[in-house]
């Protein structure tokens, strides 16, 4: 089973509409003007979009954040980007990030859920879906919410849901993926980063993840790809993305995205970074026995 994961793609439009231009949505777009937009190359994307397709992944996931201020023609942008992607549904799994909940109009006019809510087998979090092999399943969770701050909190309720989905799914999945926009934890190079921007009930996350035996965790929100084994929970392998259009003019944070490789017990997992010139793929994990009863791994964090 090979999974592409992609995150935080950040598709932007300048917008001078004042009646567009309250609360949240004009600092994010006063932060585009004085130099955001100038990090994120859309010019890239038609590249991203090719690598991606000539994987020829088994599944595609994507973990939010695909626009920027959740405006209309960013996800319709965003849609029409990612066009080449999406042409079965049933091999695309979609969730949002903070910046497509960005505005409380977007939460409840559900701007996400019209244009990429097919990619889900639910409109409502949390969900389980069983990918084409019948043995991996994607479990995830939806700790967004419309706030000044970029911070997100996982519900109470779908601990409770999460739960019960696991405990009723029939088969039991022999490999487990977790996804949610907000990491859980981060290797040390990144964890002040992540504390500004934290899931704030992250502990709580930690703890519940805890009883869920092995799984990988694939996440976004940090604009950095890694693959870390968390403290806080023994048994993840914590993989994030990183932002395929990123600007990395110190070299420190390459953009590009993850391709998983899932064998009956294994997990090897590539980071496919665009070097300002061509793309190069960087090993994270090799032959890590994650869902067996021996670990054997390298991971490079």
């Amino acid at each position: 089973m090979k999974i592409v994961h992609l995150s935080d793609i950040h598709i932007w439009r300048y917008s001078i509409n004042p009646v567009k231009l309250l609360g949240k949505r004009a600092v994010g777009m006063a932060e585009l003007f004085t130099g955001r937009a100038k990090k994120f190359r859309l010019e890239r994307m038609e590249d991203v979009v090719d690598r991606v397709r000539s994987i020829k992944a088994d599944h595609l996931l994507i973990t939010g954040d695909l626009t920027t201020t959740a405006l209309r023609r960013e996800f319709e942008q965003a849609r029409v980007a990612l066009e080449p992607l999406l042409e079965d549904a049933d091999r695309v799994s979609i969730l949002p990030g903070n910046h497509d909940r960005y505005t409380s109009h977007s939460v409840r006019t559900r701007a996400f859920e019209r244009v990429f809510g097919a990619f889900a087998p639910s409109d409502a979090f949390p969900w389980l879906r069983y990918l084409q092999d019948d043995r991996t399943a994607i479990l995830a969770l939806d700790a967004t919410r419309s706030h000044l701050s970029a911070t997100g909190r996982l519900p109470e309720a779908q601990f409770r849901e999460a739960r019960e989905l696991l405990l009723a799914s029939h088969p039991k999945p022999k490999r487990l993926i977790v996804a949610c926009h907000y990491p859980v934890a981060a290797p040390e190079a990144y964890r002040s980063e992540l504390r500004k921007k934290r899931m704030v009930n992250a502990a709580d996350v930690a703890r519940w993840l805890r009883r869920v035996g092995p799984h990988l965790y694939c996440s976004g929100h940090v604009h950095a790809a890694w693959a870390h084994r968390p403290h806080e929970v023994p048994e993840q392998l914590s993989l994030n993305a990183g932002a395929p259009l990123l600007r990395d003019p110190t070299g420190r944070r390459p953009p590009g995205f993850l391709e998983i490789d899932l064998t009956e017990q294994s997990v090897t997992v590539k980071h496919h970074a665009w070097t300002g010139m061509d793309w190069s793929i960087m090993p994270m994990v090799t032959d890590l026995r994650l869902f067996g009863a021996q670990a054997s791994t390298v991971v490079q964090e």
